[in-house]
């Protein structure tokens, strides 16, 4: 979690060094009329590789919001097998991917408020909505020996890790990860609850457009415990510090 600190360190010396030089030489309030927008996201969050995901947002001007995240949670204990069969990959005794869906409802409150025509803010949000689970078989390629005749034979499709791994393949190779869209059959939805709490930081660029970083962690509750790793205990609550990138348009 220490590079979100660092990172809201960054972020957050800009804009105390622009309130002390306002404070400095009094001027008149502006009124700000707060105006509807939306923005899309690309997300890179602790429990993800440099791509975690995508967000959808919406905000009115009654500062509520809805939001939409679609993320994949990994086990921070994963890594590639050193065993890998003719270069092609695969994750050690993976055995279940994750895939978040969250729909959310949150408010927002001012920080840092911009000028009448446009400029810097910082905002403060909190959010909560149901999460979607989606929990699908990770998917190997695998040679076995055929126990009936003695001969090596090439599995020409892929089976689950967890296959792999309990001997239900006789003196079974991996050969490498099978494709994601394998096993999609086989996967089963895990409902849940999360909770948001974020700081937004947004910056106003030419005709209504903005760009928008938003920082902040999530809680996830499962209904049951997903296992992600082999060998691992099964989970049902997961934490997660994230970072998204938002690009939209104001109204």
């Amino acid at each position: 979690m220490a590079r979100f600190f660092f990172l809201w360190m960054i972020l957050g010396i800009p804009f105390l060094g622009m309130g002390q030089r306002k404070s400095a030489t009094p001027q008149k309030k502006a009124s700000i009329t707060q105006n509807s927008s939306w923005g899309i996201g690309v997300n890179t969050n602790t429990n993800s590789g440099l791509l975690g995901g995508f967000s959808f947002l919406k905000t009115f001007p009654n500062r509520s919001f809805v939001n939409i995240d679609f993320t994949n949670t990994k086990d921070y204990r994963e890594f590639d097998s050193p065993f890998s069969y003719n270069g092609r990959n695969y994750v050690e005794g993976k055995l279940n991917y994750l895939i978040n869906f969250r729909p959310e409802y949150g408010r927002q409150w001012s920080l840092l408020k911009h000028a009448s025509e446009g400029g810097t803010s910082l905002n403060g949000r909190i959010a909560t909505g149901p999460t979607i689970g989606i929990q699908k078989p990770y998917m190997v390629e695998i040679t076995y020996t055929d126990p009936g005749s003695g001969r090596i034979t090439s599995k020409t499709g892929t089976v689950p890790m967890a296959r792999a791994l309990d001997n239900t393949y006789s003196k079974s190779v991996i050969n490498g990860e099978g494709s994601f869209f394998d096993g999609i059959s086989q996967a089963k939805f895990i409902p849940g609850w999360h909770l948001k709490t974020a700081l937004e930081f947004k910056f106003e660029t030419l005709k209504q457009n903005y760009l928008a970083v938003e920082t902040g962690f999530i809680i996830d509750y499962f209904s049951q415990p997903v296992e992600i790793l082999n060998q691992t205990t099964p989970r049902s609550v997961y934490t997660t510090g994230y970072v998204t990138f938002f690009f939209g348009k104001s109204k």
